[in-house]
């Protein structure tokens, strides 16, 4: 999972932007603009992270909107960190 989480740029400045900004909904578009690129260039990157539980999607009105889950968002913190520790004890 944490190869996953980490496979781009994109996913680390989208859960970087969603870990700074606690709360935060937003649109693909208004994702993308605050990260500094374009809805097509993220789409993949935020299926992908809506795939594996570290953001979800709710309708509101007409929109689609993208936002983190905290409570996933704990549970992926734990596996990431217990995956470190275990790396670090091998090393």
């Amino acid at each position: 999972m944490i190869d996953r989480l980490l496979s781009s740029d994109v996913k680390a400045d989208l859960l970087a932007l969603f870990h700074n900004n606690p709360g935060l909904t937003d649109r693909i578009d208004g994702l993308a603009r605050r990260i500094g690129r374009a809805a097509n260039e993220i789409e993949a990157d935020v299926k992908e992270l809506l795939d594996i539980g570290a953001l979800s999607k709710k309708t509101t009105g007409k929109s689609e909107v993208i936002y983190c889950d905290r409570k996933n968002d704990m549970k992926i913190q734990q596996i990431v960190s217990s995956r470190l520790k275990r790396e670090h004890a091998k090393a």
